[in-house]
């Protein structure tokens, strides 16, 4: 199950098969590379600069679905009795869905609605009052506020998310957003050589492969000439910064990151980092904070990747910000994690990982997040290659003097 074969059709988009006879369902995602972060608000394509607002990605994933040729694509797949969605993450956009019967039909409806689409003015403003409700359940929410505001800090050539910290905006920001702006970033990003497909389930590969490269042939290929600004990834763009939100107490974040190096790939180094924060969040230290009533809890924290960078956030609510702060950078500094509790860590990382491929259609679904890792998705054979030497020795190397630190504080009424 954690072996993709790699396939490049006629057009050049790859395709990730996954060939498995157990399979009762087939699953397919149509993915590209392209989100919401803020590297894609500045661009220029075809010689011509454009700046667009937060928001486009996540726009054009609703229309493209909602509104295509074929009406509502969701629609059409659940009358077909598959299960289908769409998302759009900082560094991607997925449309998937799963089922037992009529696959073909849906996958060529799904290509030809992303690769031809019709949309027009109306279809754009219908599909603005579903974007505003959602993008309002962000404006209170706290946690997804302070991750923002941390995801912002932490570099200062772009604003990964501007100032509604939402990767989606908010009503304002979804009233500004036009058809010729939706038509631009179409345009630029919804490129072939951004393009891939992932299919797992009980397939013939040949048959798969004739009929992908057949929808592909009645197509117009969509190359476009995008060229990507240089962004000012090294400095920290606001060393720490508050805003006000609705909480009795203060809620505190650390946000830090880490530049690859040629000695460490992204795939060590996303490694490494998680093996450090799950270690820091058990380390008796911490506990001992969280008795002292420096702080109450976790409230969350994550890994994302911009490019050679990797930065991880942390979330706390907290009642002494400098205490805690202070604390945890103290913590990292010590760099003292032993081989036996690098031993125990990657055994429960493995054994996370297995339970997780017993659901193989979760597995398929979260393999666009590691594209940008790597193309071979064999992470337990990966977690067993790194011993506690190499380890320590990307750990050693890491400068943990780049990070920025965020705060949520009540909101005066």
């Amino acid at each position: 199950m954690n072996r993709f074969k790699k396939i490049i059709l006629n057009n050049g988009i790859p395709l990730y098969l996954c060939v498995d006879p157990t399979m009762k369902k087939v699953f397919v995602s149509y993915n590209l590379k392209y989100g919401s972060s803020g590297k894609w608000f500045v661009f220029n394509n075809n010689g011509i600069d454009y700046h667009v607002i937060t928001g486009y990605a996540h726009y054009l994933e609703h229309l493209l679905g909602e509104h295509s040729k074929f009406g509502d694509m969701y629609r059409n797949f659940d009358k077909r009795f598959q299960s289908a969605n769409a998302y759009t993450a900082m560094n991607e956009t997925s449309y998937h869905f799963n089922g037992k019967d009529n696959i073909e039909k849906s996958l060529e409806e799904l290509i030809v609605a992303i690769d031809t689409p019709v949309f027009n003015q109306k279809d754009v403003d219908a599909t603005r009052h579903a974007i505003e409700e959602e993008a309002a359940s962000y404006v209170d929410n706290t946690s997804y506020n302070l991750y923002g505001l941390l995801e912002r800090n932490l570099y200062n050539g772009f604003e990964l998310l501007d100032k509604t910290l939402s990767p989606i905006g908010n009503r304002e920001t979804t009233k500004q957003i036009t058809i010729d702006g939706l038509y631009d970033c179409y345009n630029a990003f919804y490129s072939n050589n951004k393009k891939y497909i992932i299919i797992g389930g009980n397939v013939d590969e040949k048959r798969i492969v004739d009929f992908l490269n057949n929808i592909y042939s009645k197509i117009t290929p969509h190359n476009s000439n995008l060229i990507l600004p240089e962004q000012d990834f090294d400095s920290i763009r606001s060393k720490s910064e508050i805003i006000n939100g609705d909480l009795d107490i203060p809620k505190v974040g650390l946000g830090m990151k880490f530049k690859k190096n040629n000695s460490v790939s992204l795939r060590e180094l996303y490694y490494v980092l998680y093996l450090i924060r799950n270690n820091l969040l058990e380390s008796n230290e911490l506990r001992d904070l969280e008795k002292k009533g420096v702080y109450d809890v976790v409230d969350f924290s994550y890994i994302t990747l911009v490019n050679d960078y990797i930065d991880y956030c942390f979330g706390f609510v907290s009642k002494e910000k400098d205490t805690l702060i202070s604390s945890i950078l103290d913590l990292l500094s010590k760099r003292n994690i032993s081989e036996k509790d690098y031993e125990l860590a990657k055994k429960g990382l493995i054994a996370t990982e297995l339970r997780s491929m017993e659901n193989k259609y979760n597995h398929l679904k979260n393999f666009p997040h590691s594209i940008s890792l790597t193309e071979d998705y064999s992470e337990c054979d990966f977690y067993q290659s790194i011993d506690y030497n190499r380890f320590m020795k990307i750990v050693s190397s890491l400068d943990f003097s780049n990070y920025t630190v965020g705060e949520v504080k009540k909101l005066k009424r």
